[in-house]
C-alpha cells in the first residue's frame, strides 16, 4: 500500500471516530452546571460557654446565650455558589451570621460579633431523588465589638471599619429541597447546622467563642446551563 493510500485510511478512520468523540464530550459536559443561591433566614444559637480573658483580670466564664436579629441590619444572610456534575457538586459558601450576647453582666457590658460572624466553608453536596445534601468545612471571619469592664473594641457605627479577623474553624452540615419556577430560576429552603469556635480579639485581651447553630434558611437560586429533567 503507498504512503499516501496509509495516510487516507488514518484519515477515514479519524473521521469517523472524532464526531463520537465530541458527542462523548458534550454529552459529558451537559451533565455538568453551575448554580448560585442567595438566601435569608432566622437562627437559634444553643446557649454554650464564653470565656473572656483580659489583662490583669480574672477569667470570666459564663454561659452565654446569643440572639441573631436576622432582619436588623447588617442582616443575616447566605450566599451559595455550586459546580454540580450529576448528581453531586462542589461549592463555596459564605454565611453571615450575628451574635448579640443577651445575658450581659455588670462586667461584660457589650459583646457582638454583628457585623458578621461569617462562615466560609467549602462544601460537599448530594442530590438525592428531590433532597439535597451537604457537608462543609471552612473558617470563621469575625468583626468583634465589646465593651468589658468598659474597656471598648471595635465599631458598630462605622460601616468602613475593616476590622475583621480570621478566628476558627467551622463545620456546616445541610438539608434542602428546590422548587423550580422555570428552566433557570428556582426557590430553595433549607436547614442548616453549623458548628464553630472562635478566637475573639477584646480590649487588652481575647475571648473563646463555641457557637452551635441551627439555621432556617429560604432564597432564590439561578442555574447557569439549564438542568437535564432527571436533575430538575
Amino acid at each position: 500500500m503507498r504512503f499516501e493510500d496509509q495516510n487516507f485510511m488514518k484519515m477515514k478512520k479519524y473521521i469517523f471516530i472524532l464526531p463520537f468523540m465530541f458527542i462523548s464530550l458534550f454529552a459529558t459536559y451537559a451533565q455538568e452546571r453551575w448554580t448560585v443561591e442567595w438566601h435569608g433566614g432566622e437562627v437559634y444559637n444553643l446557649p454554650l460557654p464564653l470565656t473572656i480573658s483580659q489583662q490583669g483580670y480574672p477569667d470570666i466564664k459564663l454561659t452565654a446565650r446569643y440572639y441573631t436579629d436576622a432582619l436588623f441590619p447588617p442582616i443575616y444572610w447566605n450566599l451559595r455558589l455550586s459546580h454540580w456534575k450529576n448528581v453531586r457538586s462542589w461549592e463555596f459558601e459564605l454565611v453571615h451570621h450575628k451574635l448579640y450576647l443577651d445575658n450581659t453582666t455588670p462586667e461584660v457590658q457589650k459583646f457582638n460579633i454583628s457585623h458578621g460572624f461569617n462562615m466560609i466553608t467549602i462544601n460537599r453536596g448530594y442530590d438525592i431523588k428531590t433532597w439535597q445534601c451537604r457537608a462543609g468545612a471552612g473558617i470563621v471571619l469575625t468583626h468583634p465589638e465589646s465593651r468589658i469592664r468598659g474597656k471598648e473594641f471595635g465599631s458598630t457605627g462605622d460601616d468602613f471599619d475593616l476590622g475583621y479577623f480570621v478566628s476558627g474553624p467551622v463545620l456546616n452540615f445541610a438539608i434542602g429541597k428546590s422548587y423550580r419556577t422555570g428552566n433557570r430560576f428556582f426557590f430553595y429552603a433549607e436547614a442548616k447546622t453549623t458548628l464553630a469556635y472562635a478566637y475573639i480579639p477584646i480590649s487588652q485581651g481575647h475571648a473563646k467563642v463555641v457557637n452551635i447553630a441551627f439555621h432556617i434558611v429560604l432564597g432564590l437560586g439561578y442555574d447557569f446551563i439549564k438542568p437535564h429533567k432527571e436533575n430538575i
